[in-house]
């Protein structure tokens, strides 16, 4: 998914309308937003933590961090919120504007919404009342069960001086492989910034909840009413139990195995089998 600005701002520019101090090159363009870990020159990201070597392209973070462009920022996440904000306002980001297109020989029944930049595979099945949202990629060979939503925004929000939440503009996209089988009623979130992605061959049941940028790896199973919270990362052929869910940000293994009705919240090693709330270790192998 495209995250380029339709138009360029100067990163001076910016940080007036964001009423911020700018360090450092005042003429720096900005032409895409990206991730701090994928910071590229003509990049904004955002930094919530000093850094130990000199941060490219165009970043709202605390005073010391370091960057080629700083816009100074107490809170940089609030900050960046407003800064996207600001940029969708006035046309210069749009967010899923990539081209869609749709195979030919796709099943997509009647009562589904496709919105426009959307991509479908070669023999996949859409079923009824499925959603599916601007920014969304799906493969060949897919089947999509009734009423499931995918593409959505995120569940992202910031609070501000008042005490109140500010959302956080969801830009990232979704990424869905070939083989997959996504079940009834589940909703799957667009990344934040960088992409959800679901890899080939992953089985969802009903009532799934994928939170955005997480990641799932191909051949996993996920029963029914699990729940991924936002950035989690699961290997090749993991098994997730019913009801089970998970803290934000952790990693499960290659082929581990999450018990039924398990709260996950640190990361589990490949191959291990953990259960309980909070899951414990209960088998090395």
């Amino acid at each position: 998914m495209k995250k380029a600005l339709r138009s360029q701002i100067f990163a001076h520019e910016l940080a007036s309308a964001l009423g911020l101090e700018l360090i450092g090159e005042r003429n720096c363009i900005i032409k895409e937003i990206v991730s701090v870990s994928n910071a590229v020159k003509f990049g904004l990201c955002f930094s919530k933590k000093a850094n130990d070597g000199l941060i490219s392209g165009i970043v709202i973070g605390l005073e010391n961090v370091l960057a080629e462009s700083l816009i100074v920022s107490e809170n940089p996440r609030l900050d960046f919120c407003r800064a996207l904000s600001w940029l969708i306002d006035n046309g210069c980001l749009e967010v899923g504007n990539n081209e869609g297109k749709i195979h030919d020989n796709t099943s997509i029944a009647p009562t589904a919404v496709i919105e426009e930049g959307v991509e479908i595979g070669e023999h996949t099945v859409i079923e009824h009342n499925v959603v599916i949202h601007k920014g969304t990629k799906i493969g060949s060979r897919c089947i999509i069960r009734s009423g499931t939503v995918l593409g959505a925004q995120g569940f992202g929000f910031e609070k501000n001086e008042k005490g109140e939440w500010e959302r956080f503009p969801h830009i990232g996209g979704l990424k869905i492989g070939n083989n997959v089988e996504i079940g009834a009623l589940n909703s799957v979130c667009i990344g934040a910034i960088d992409d959800t992605i679901i890899e080939d061959g992953v089985k969802t049941d009903n009532l799934v909840h994928i939170a955005h940028n997480c990641r799932v790896g191909k051949n996993s199973i996920l029963t029914a009413c699990v729940e991924l919270s936002g950035g989690v990362v699961l290997g090749e052929g993991v098994w997730m139990g019913p009801n089970s869910s998970t803290m934000q940000k952790i990693k499960i293994g290659d082929y581990a195995l999450v018990g039924v009705g398990s709260t996950v919240t640190k990361s589990v090693n490949p191959n291990y089998t953990v259960a309980g709330n909070p899951a414990k270790v209960i088998k090395k192998s």
